[in-house]
């Protein structure tokens, strides 16, 4: 046991200097989580404000100017224009940065008064489905609730419907996604690191060295994982901290079960970036393929943006296979909701699972190459 110890500490010293003799790895560990987190976290957002509407106001009337400067003073809209008769309304979405037109009719102030009451039109430019949704959603509001008040009248709704956001009270989209960049950069950051460990090592000619040494497997991979599995803690580290200070997201529940979390989650990519050194010859092939299998399953397939339950079945079925899917749902948990290991138990043990094979995998695969 002593000798394996000095064995894998005599390995991390050797990937130690590496890494700090290597002004480029130390930029992609350093600055390129922080820079991801900035632009990921602006980026992705699904908060919408200041939405451009056109007015085509025939009325010109108390009741109407009353709606124009409700729709321009929510943060949701702006109005762009005020017009008058828009003859044709596809060609105005054409030449004009307008997203809807709303259309107040000429009777409008006389209309509201009838029994039948007024009808105003809102046409929704529906090329972007989500922003068109949401329009749809915020028009009536935005166009009735002034309206009574000009009016003094109430709604006259038979059932008042109180609702409470709980976890995200204001809706920002930030809460959603920054968690999501946690899991995003630390198996980037993780695949990445480790899948030009072992390629460095046969481009530089110290493979052999390696392979007729008095080293097992297991202290060679264990060896490189470590430095690597300290880079990545810092990453994560770094990643809640700009998470908390740029975008307010604090983490509501236990820190050590995160971190604890975590660090297996890092085993698991670690791991994962190993197998694919071990498969490829080149660094810059390497580093290619790690992007790849990891950046895109995780935008697609693992819920960080679409819902999984919304994917067809086989797409599911590909997702359950995805540990960033149970990180995602672990590491959203615990930062939203305060969740404890009772109630998470069920991914934690399949990213545990999932830890033991690719480690497995990564040492048979060590000897095969070897």
């Amino acid at each position: 046991m002593p000798n394996t110890l000095s064995r894998i500490g005599a390995i991390m010293r050797k990937e130690s200097l590496h890494i700090v003799r290597d002004p480029q790895t130390l930029f992609i560990v350093i600055a390129m989580p922080a820079v991801m987190m900035f632009i990921f976290g602006y980026a992705f957002t699904t908060d919408v404000r200041d939405v451009a509407v056109a007015v085509q106001d025939l009325s010109r009337s108390t009741e109407s100017g009353a709606i124009v400067r409700s729709i321009d003073a929510s943060t949701m809209f702006r109005v762009a224009a005020v017009e008058g008769p828009i003859a044709d309304p596809l060609e105005y979405f054409r030449t004009n940065r307008v997203k809807a037109i709303v259309c107040i009719p000429s009777d409008f102030a006389a209309a509201i008064r009838r029994p039948g009451g007024a009808a105003v039109q809102v046409l929704v430019d529906g090329s972007d489905s989500n922003l068109g949704n949401m329009i749809r959603n915020a028009a009536e509001a935005a166009i009735l609730d002034p309206l009574l008040r000009v009016l003094n009248i109430t709604r006259p709704d038979p059932v008042l419907v109180h609702q409470h956001v709980l976890y995200n009270p204001h809706q920002r989209s930030a809460f959603f996604f920054v968690p999501g960049l946690m899991v995003l950069i630390l198996s980037m950051m993780s695949a990445l690191l480790t899948s030009v460990a072992l390629v460095r090592e046969k481009e530089m000619g110290t493979m052999a060295q390696l392979v007729v040494s008095p080293l097992h497997s297991f202290e060679i991979i264990a060896g490189k994982l470590v430095p690597f599995m300290i880079l990545a803690a810092v990453d994560g580290a770094l990643v809640l901290f700009i998470g908390r200070v740029a975008f307010g997201v604090q983490v509501s529940g236990s820190m050590l079960l995160l971190a604890s979390v975590s660090v297996l989650y890092i085993v698991v990519m670690l791991s994962f970036g190993l197998l694919i050194s071990s498969i490829t010859n080149r660094q810059l092939h390497a580093m290619f393929i790690a992007i790849i299998v990891t950046l895109l399953p995780i935008i697609m397939l693992t819920g960080y943006v679409f819902p999984v339950a919304s994917m067809p079945a086989p797409l599911r079925w590909l997702s359950a296979t995805i540990p960033a899917t149970y990180f995602l749902q672990i590491v959203r948990a615990i930062i939203l909701k305060g969740v404890g290991a009772d109630v998470l138990w069920m991914p934690i043990s399949v990213l545990t699972v999932q830890a033991i094979i690719l480690i497995a995998a990564s040492i048979k695969r060590f000897r095969m190459v070897a």
